[in-house]
């Protein structure tokens, strides 16, 4: 459903940044001032505004480099090995280019804003004739235009602004990304509400009118744009890299042949001390087998292989230091140790025998012990006197053999147990005597139990 003319009551539902636009609407003579100044400000600003704020964010104009289009050229066919350069200079290439790409998107811009408003005019025409007939009079669709290109004019100055403080920061591609979007979601929010205000269509229908303007803005500003920065772009892009990437190219090859020099120089100084190094270990080394020479030849010493025998014989291997004594008297027979030596080798050979006969007394005193106690074992065992603990402390580990001159024969015999009847075994617990039985495994005693064949006494 369609409504009448705006009222002035319409007018008072909007904020008051709206109604200046709205007295703008009911006089169309003002209008049409409105849209011939702001066309004469948009003119100016992008014939000298932009232009001058790119050559602003320049640095001061260097010494132009000799073949400026071989040396862009250049760039293009190593991007691979330059790669690294621009790598580490995103950031300032970044800050130093948007003006350059400002600079030459203004024209483009301010052409196709031009030509926008005659396109909304158009447009908005065909909008109202069908879905809002009752705003079809060109004086609505001139202010339709000239408000559009006025809020397009603002929000891209703000854009513009928006990059160029962007720059200061050191995530400059972020921020200004990020400052775009947001004032972009705001001009569409603004272009919409303007659509809104002036047609009284649903949103709806205001956003499909509103997404053609762009999609035909769009088709006219790529078609301005692509002829603008085809004229542009050469020379802008020479005076580009003349200006700001040979510098810095020249720079970074600078700094990297004082580094390579610098690298050289250590390298040379490493070099000149590794061979130092080497000489000083060839030195030591040189050094360390005299000292070894001269510990073998010491260790062929008299003196040296006298310590030794002394040591051996401290530890108690008197027969290793006798043998290595009558060695040392052959080896060295002019020695002045050769007295010394005769000496200890007549003590070590008192102190061998005194062991030997130490050692054979033990012997003998064992030998004793151990027939003494056989003896008592037998006399004992004759009277049936030894407890079986006993008799297996004498019998177990030893041999048939052994048994049998201990024990004597047995009476009966089987495949590994021997039985005496002879009832020399006492349990204490009940004073019963009780013949032997031996257990043999692999030849050897394993095993001592009572006989109880023949009953007890």
């Amino acid at each position: 459903m369609t409504r009448g003319p705006v009222s002035s009551r319409d007018t008072k539902r909007f904020s008051p940044a709206f109604r200046p636009i709205c007295s703008l609407c009911r006089s169309s003579w003002k209008a049409g001032v409105a849209g011939l100044a702001a066309g004469v400000l948009i003119l100016c600003l992008g014939a000298a505004g932009l232009p001058l704020m790119a050559d602003g964010m320049n640095p001061p104009p260097a010494q132009p480099a000799a073949g400026g289009d071989d040396f862009a050229q250049y760039l293009v066919d190593h991007q691979a090995d330059l790669a690294p350069f621009f790598t580490k200079n995103a950031d300032d290439l970044f800050r130093l280019g948007v003006p350059m790409l400002m600079g030459i998107l203004g024209w483009a811009i301010f052409f196709t804003m031009l030509a926008g408003w005659g396109i909304d005019v158009v447009m908005s025409r065909g909008f109202a004739f069908f879905f809002a007939p009752a705003f079809t009079e060109l004086k609505r669709s001139v202010v339709y235009a000239t408000g559009r290109l006025f809020l397009s004019f603002v929000y891209n100055c703000l854009i513009g602004l928006a990059i160029v403080f962007s720059l200061k920061f050191s995530h400059a591609g972020i921020i200004t990304i990020l400052a775009v979007l947001l004032l972009m979601a705001v001009a569409l929010a603004a272009q919409m509400v303007w659509v809104l205000y002036l047609y009284r269509t649903s949103f709806f229908l205001s956003g499909v009118f509103y997404l053609a303007i762009i999609v035909v803005h769009g088709v006219v500003g790529f078609l301005i744009a692509n002829s603008v920065v085809g004229l542009q772009a050469s020379g802008v892009t020479t005076d580009f890299v003349d200006r700001v990437v040979t510098p810095k190219l020249q720079a970074e090859v600078q700094s990297t042949r004082g580094e390579l020099a610098d690298a050289e120089s250590a390298r040379n100084a490493a070099s000149a001390k590794i061979a130092e190094l080497q000489i000083q270990i060839g030195q030591a080394q040189k050094e360390q087998d005299q000292l070894r020479g001269e510990i073998e030849e010491k260790k062929k010493s008299d003196i040296y292989v006298f310590g030794r025998i002394a040591r051996a014989r401290a530890g108690g291997n008197l027969n290793s230091a006798r043998s290595q004594m009558t060695a040392f008297l052959a080896q060295f027979p002019t020695s002045p140790l050769d007295d010394l030596a005769r000496a200890q080798l007549a003590r070590i050979n008192d102190q061998i025998a005194v062991e030997q006969a130490q050692k054979q007394q033990q012997e003998a005193d064992a030998a004793r012990a151990a027939q003494q106690a056989r003896a008592d074992l037998l006399a004992r065992a004759a009277k049936g006197g030894v407890t079986l603990s006993e008799m297996r402390q004498a019998l177990i580990g030893k041999t048939r053999a052994q048994v049998s001159d201990l024990l004597g024969p047995p009476s009966n015999i089987a495949s590994d147990t021997w039985g005496y009847r002879q009832r020399m075994i006492l349990n204490p617990l009940t004073n019963e005597r009780y013949g032997l039985t031996v257990y043999f495994t692999e030849g050897a005693v394993q095993g001592v139990d009572y006989n109880r064949t023949g009953g007890s006494p």
